[in-house]
């Protein structure tokens, strides 16, 4: 009797992730809140634990959750226990609540996980469900979702207000930021007007637009990809103002590394003789953000406003951002090689120093 069970319960981890990919569920609960260790002879929670932990431990009542799914996700291994048995070692577990009710027999199920290494920042732990959620306790992921909405549809009419104001102060300038065709001019004429006055008041608006466009963008993959990108927990928000707290601190950050590559190329310029690029080449890494980034923020906000929650679709358009920075590093190289009058050496060191290193160190802070 007990083989027959455990057979069961092989066969239940096969069907249930078959059923979790084949429908489109929506996170019940999540149980990160009620995870406890074990320490000094007693169970506590794990929020308040001291140093790390390897196992962690919740409890499911089952009968609250009939024909819903367990799911457990982490880009690490784990291995699950449920009430003391061994379950599987993998690193994305679903397994139905109904089934698991009739192999253990109980009313209430502990579940163990351990992790060698210690318990990982992505680990994932949530009751799915095919059902609308009902229940006025369940209601709160619910409301989580729409707080977040109601931000992405908030900031986006900022940026847009904000954009349009930048543009009526200085039509000329906008007008050249937003040209697409002197993208791809390798030899495109000096503007004295334009490339002079790189600090100029509405230069350092559209910085700041930048900043918090870039934001904007980064807030709401992160909102979805938590489990891919580690990074993602530090600016994940529970209600409206801590997602509009979350976003300025994020545009801060980047802010501050727009003035630090400003003063990178204009110290570098300097070094090889070359001041007069530092304003074309910040120049036109500014243009690149406005209109690349730019219409692709256009369609990440018109697809989560529509209430699009693919993850997939979210870790595309992250993935787009290491290609626009590549595709920049090779086209300001090209742009730079017939004017700045040096060897090949000169240039590529140039580049190096101010688009291959920070482009490296970008990839590191999003995709680890």
């Amino acid at each position: 009797m007990k083989i027959n069970r455990y057979v069961l319960l092989i066969l239940l981890l096969a069907c249930g992730a078959q059923i979790c990919y084949a429908q489109k569920l929506i996170v019940k609960k999540d149980l990160e809140a009620e995870w406890k260790v074990y320490q000094n002879d007693q169970y506590q929670l794990y929020a308040d634990a001291d140093g790390e932990a390897s196992c962690i431990y919740f409890q499911i009542r089952l009968a609250e959750f009939d024909k819903d799914l367990l799911y457990i996700n982490d880009s690490e291994a784990f291995s699950l226990f449920v009430n003391g048995k061994f379950v599987a070692n993998t690193q994305r577990l679903t397994l139905k609540i109904d089934s698991l009710r009739k192999v253990f027999s109980s009313a209430v199920i502990t579940c163990a996980i351990h992790q060698k290494e210690g318990i990982s920042k992505t680990l994932v732990t949530q009751i799915k469900s095919s059902k609308p959620l009902t229940k006025r306790g369940e209601m709160v992921l619910e409301q989580h979702s729409s707080s977040f909405r109601d931000f992405a549809i908030i900031s986006f009419m900022i940026l847009v207000v904000m954009l349009i104001t930048i543009v009526r102060l200085n039509p000329k300038l906008a007008s050249d930021y937003f040209s697409i065709t002197k993208i791809f001019f390798l030899r495109e004429s000096d503007d004295a007007q334009v490339y002079s006055r790189i600090t100029s008041s509405t230069n350092i608006l559209f910085y700041i637009f930048c900043s918090l466009m870039l934001s904007y963008y980064l807030m709401i993959i992160f909102h979805f990809v938590p489990q891919h990108h580690p990074i993602a927990y530090s600016f994940h928000s529970q209600s409206f103002g801590m997602a509009m707290l979350q976003w300025l601190k994020l545009s801060s950050i980047v802010l501050a590394a727009f003035f630090l590559k400003i003063i990178l190329i204009y110290s570098l310029t300097a070094m090889f003789g070359s001041g007069e690029l530092a304003s074309i080449h910040f120049f036109n890494w500014v243009r690149v953000v406005l209109i690349f980034f730019g219409a692709l923020t256009i369609v990440l906000s018109v697809y989560f406003i529509m209430h699009g929650q693919e993850v997939n679709f979210f870790t595309t358009l992250l993935q787009l951002l290491a290609w626009v920075l590549a595709g920049w590093m090779i086209l300001i190289a090209l742009k730079l090689s017939s004017r700045m009058g040096r060897s090949v050496f000169h240039l590529f060191s140039y580049i190096c120093a101010t688009e291959l290193i920070p482009f490296l160190i970008t990839l590191k802070v999003l995709y680890n």
